[in-house]
């Protein structure tokens, strides 16, 4: 019971945080906007944060890989992989939030709710800016990674030349961490005062429609869960692929529901991994990168996120805001977890790349406190059923009987040295 009061007393606290704002935000009406000041400095003060922390932690992660070859390697196995199940996500998703609607279609007179919307899906604005001035801005955040990729493997690339400059980076890197740290100690109170002025200004309106979303991400998680791991682990290894996987996946997946941490799962993946027999050449490479860069469970979140924010700004969610709407999904989902604070990054993304007012953050970061362990949990579980779809393409289709009567006979052997 103490385990777990340590994995979640952030989210109990910034939940308590939610509770107390809405308390008051009944009790002093109109009168609660007197709070939002407090809100604001929170807010802003993440805000200066986003840059530094998004250049110099990606900076510092691919710089500090081994090798460049290593570094092409990881991105060619896992680009179509990250690409094709994040598509997939998308999808299932988008059609979820299309026939289960996440609002009840009852307006809500949010913040910044007559701002005109400033999204499109032109490229060239979406991957570069045209000044270097322009990428110090929290409105650019896809170029700034974008540079920040290139950043990294140019210090790779120079190889001892670049010690100096990957020292540097890695330093910053920590220091901009313990900032948010402490910033981050704010979070109850300032999204307590959030919320006491938004309920004071709206009633209990926001309350409903966030727990509504809540509710139906939390069943498409289940859903999700059971079907694609069924489907990918029969695609890489038929009836038998389906049986060793529901078999082992218990532990990674309370492991991950209990921790709400992806990388805190790997080990236990790895584990889980070896009892499915899939390949450690296989495994030992795709369950480390995939919990850090293969994320589903955020990619279905954000996707729901931006359609509960169009539905309450009262907005299209047409073809283009879908195209769009993907996008964003598939990079946060690389993204988020990768770098401290990578939640509010990704909050902030959706706000930028849609032209949603920052007011909209702190609404889209309570419901994914709420969500935190069943988005952590599609995280994880998906990692050793891509595994197997891997190891399938890789070894062909027989690897798991191989796979098996190859730890088989190791068995018998340990065996036959006991006896003798």
């Amino acid at each position: 019971m103490k385990k777990i009061l340590n994995t979640y007393r952030f989210s109990i606290i910034l939940l308590s945080g939610v509770l107390v704002g809405a308390v008051l935000g009944f009790t002093l009406g109109p009168d609660a906007a007197q709070l939002k000041p407090i809100a604001d400095i929170f807010l802003n003060l993440v805000f200066c944060l986003i840059v530094p922390i998004v250049f110099f932690s990606i900076a510092s992660s691919i710089a500090n890989m081994e090798n460049v070859g290593k570094l092409r390697k990881i991105l060619l196995i896992f680009l179509a992989v990250i690409l094709i199940s994040g598509l997939i996500t998308s999808l299932l998703a988008l059609g979820t939030v299309k026939l289960f609607p996440t609002t009840d279609g009852t307006p809500v007179n949010v913040p910044g709710g007559n701002e005109p919307l400033e999204a499109s899906l032109n490229l060239v604005n979406m991957l570069t800016v045209s000044d270097f001035s322009m990428l110090l801005s929290k409105d650019n955040m896809l170029p700034l990674i974008i540079f920040s990729i290139m950043f990294g493997i140019s210090i790779s690339l120079l190889g001892e030349r670049g010690t100096v400059v990957k020292k540097f980076v890695g330093s910053i890197t920590d220091v901009f961490s313990k900032m948010v740290d402490m910033v981050m100690k704010l979070a109850p109170v300032g999204i307590a005062c959030y919320f006491a002025s938004m309920i004071g200004q709206l009633g209990g309106q926001v309350v409903a429609s966030i727990a509504r979303l809540a509710v139906i991400y939390v069943l498409f998680c289940i859903v999700f869960f059971v079907l694609t791991s069924t489907l990918y682990s029969y695609w890489g290894g038929g009836k038998e692929g389906v049986k060793v996987f529901w078999r082992n996946i218990a532990l990674p997946m309370t492991t991950a529901m209990g921790t709400c941490s992806s990388t805190a799962c790997i080990p236990v993946n790895l584990v889980a991994a070896k009892q499915m027999g899939i390949p450690s050449e296989i495994s030992d490479l795709v369950i480390p990168l995939g919990g850090s860069t293969h994320k589903n469970g955020v990619v279905s979140v954000q996707i729901m996120k931006i359609a509960f924010l169009l539905a309450i700004y009262n907005r299209n969610f047409g073809l283009q805001e879908m195209g769009l709407a993907i996008v964003v999904a598939i990079i946060s989902g690389v993204i988020v977890g990768t770098i401290p604070s990578g939640g509010f990054i990704g909050e902030l993304f959706i706000c930028t790349a849609f032209g949603f007012p920052t007011d909209a953050v702190p609404l889209i970061v309570i419901m994914g406190t709420l969500t935190d362990p069943f988005c952590t949990m599609i995280n994880v579980t998906s990692d050793p059923a891509i595994s197997m779809v891997i190891a399938r393409l890789v070894e062909g289709k027989d690897w798991l009987k191989n796979s098996l009567l190859k730890k088989e006979a190791g068995e018998t052997k340990e065996l036959v040295k006991e006896i003798d």
